[in-house]
């Protein structure tokens, strides 16, 4: 292979392969791994490619080099190996005097503190208390469900307020590990000084903080808090479009997320959902986090929930062998939440007993889900049978229709998949196109036409019967 006649045109070669790259994942892995690679130099027998950061080295050729020697070897037309290096000149949004390794722990340096000083210590102090102290990255169990998140999530722990992922919105349903990512951030940055302020506020507490001192007409204690935060963590972001979400309110959200990011402070945020999909949510902030890096957590697989397990097994000083884990496993399968609830309830009853828990004994605890399992309470089955009943097609449920016989078909099936399963509100949104919001209102809707109206009960309890039968 002629190494020279590639150097010398090394910039068509890479923007072709980057095409063709484009094209086989997608958009937002592309922008985050595959944009800021470039191609080095020969070195031996193998071809650099240089990564800006660590962790995008790492991650690309742990799960990308055989993708980009794929297409190097397509456009080069002969065999090629590559080696993933880390490009001391190209740190992406890293300045260039910071050195490029991780933080590590410094020791407190004893100084004389001004009053002032003090009550900014204490602020910070207990600013950092509110972040839950089980939530780093070290127990964040890792899965094909996280992995992007993860890496990202470390990258924006090592270097805040880069320009490529700020504000990170981390989107994904209850249970499956948004705020446990975002509070490891924080830990990451306070625990390694990489940032001096990490303010932590759930969507409603930073409403309520902005509405008392609204009344007092003291705007300015309102910015106090954030003005000086390296790190701007606000958790469940889905309850802006609610009731609080006034123009007011929305004025001082877009400016506070507008200072930090001029200053190249670190915005993180999570959601239930892509912001595009709140109802009623303020577009002048969604184009603020929309400028930013946006990545998904889906549930887990079968894999990463058992190593969830065993890993909150091996903490709980609990004995649980592979096969009961594996049953666990195998029957809650939506978040984070439902396997611990379900390890908890099981390690209760044997702590209650005195005795080792075999399968027959889990099977016992469980036999409600197993039931389930048995009768098939899926939600697609739930709401076909809930289709059938009132002969209405399954599509028109799901469609944007507000004929009332479809709409009180499609508010029943909500609430009996509520009742029949364990998924989460906002999977039952996602089943029927709606958000969490319509949701809940949908459940209330249906226990009223269910009080109401006779004939429609017997109908739903009919329905019931078949699957609790």
């Amino acid at each position: 292979m002629n190494s020279l006649l590639i150097q010398s045109d090394s910039s068509r070669l890479w923007q072709a392969c980057l095409e063709r790259v484009a094209r086989e994942v997608s958009r937002a892995a592309y922008a985050a791994w595959f944009a800021p690679l470039k191609l080095g130099e020969w070195e031996g027998e193998s071809l650099q490619i240089l990564a800006p950061t660590l962790i995008a080295k790492e991650f690309v050729h742990a799960h990308h080099k055989g993708l980009i020697e794929k297409v190097l070897r397509e456009e080069i037309g002969g065999e090629v190996q590559i080696r993933i290096v880390l490009d001391p000149n190209g740190l992406v949004d890293v300045p260039a005097s910071t050195p490029f390794h991780a933080p590590v722990l410094r020791a407190p340096v004893a100084r004389a503190h001004t009053a002032r000083q003090e009550v900014q210590a204490e602020a910070v102090r207990r600013e950092a208390a509110r972040l839950a102290p089980r939530m780093n990255f070290e127990s964040f169990v890792e899965g094909e469900c996280n992995r992007l998140a993860l890496a990202v999530a470390r990258q924006v722990a090592e270097f805040p307020g880069g320009v490529r992922a700020n504000p990170l919105l981390l989107v994904g349903g209850t249970g499956l590990g948004k705020t446990h990512l975002m509070t490891a951030i924080g830990h990451f940055v306070l625990g390694h000084d990489v940032a001096r302020k990490v303010v932590y506020r759930t969507s409603e507490e930073f409403a309520r903080e902005y509405l008392e001192v609204a009344r007092k007409g003291d705007l300015k204690a309102f910015h106090n808090i954030y003005r000086d935060a390296n790190v701007l963590l606000l958790d469940d972001i889905q309850f802006f479009g609610g009731e609080v979400d006034k123009p007011r309110f929305r004025e001082q959200m877009v400016y506070v997320m507008s200072v930090l990011q001029s200053q190249r402070k670190q915005i993180i945020l999570t959601c239930d959902r892509p912001p595009s999909e709140v109802q009623h949510f303020d577009k002048q902030i969604l184009r603020h986090i929309e400028s930013g890096f946006v990545v998904d957590l889906n549930a887990p697989d079968q894999d990463t929930r058992l190593a969830i397990l065993r890993r909150k097994a091996q903490e709980g000083g609990w004995h649980i062998t592979p096969d009961v884990l594996e049953l666990i496993a195998e029957q809650f399968t939506g978040n984070v939440r439902q396997l611990e609830g379900a390890l908890l309830k099981l390690c209760a009853f044997s702590d209650m007993c005195g005795g080792r828990v075999d399968r027959s004994t889990a099977e016992a605890v469980f036999k409600d889900a197993l039931r389930n399992r048995r009768n098939q309470a899926s939600p697609g089955a739930i709401a076909q049978a809930v289709a059938d009943a009132f002969q209405i097609d399954l599509a028109l449920m799901r469609s944007r229709t507000r004929k009332r016989p479809v709409v009180v078909a499609r508010q029943l099936a909500m609430l009996l998949i509520h009742e029949l399963t364990d998924n989460t509100l906002h999977s039952i949104g996602v089943l029927f196109g709606r958000d969490y919001s319509t949701v809940t209102h949908s459940l209330d809707a249906a226990r009223e036409t269910l009080a109401t109206d006779a004939e429609i009960a017997a109908t739903c309890k009919a329905v019931k019967a078949r699957f609790k039968g």
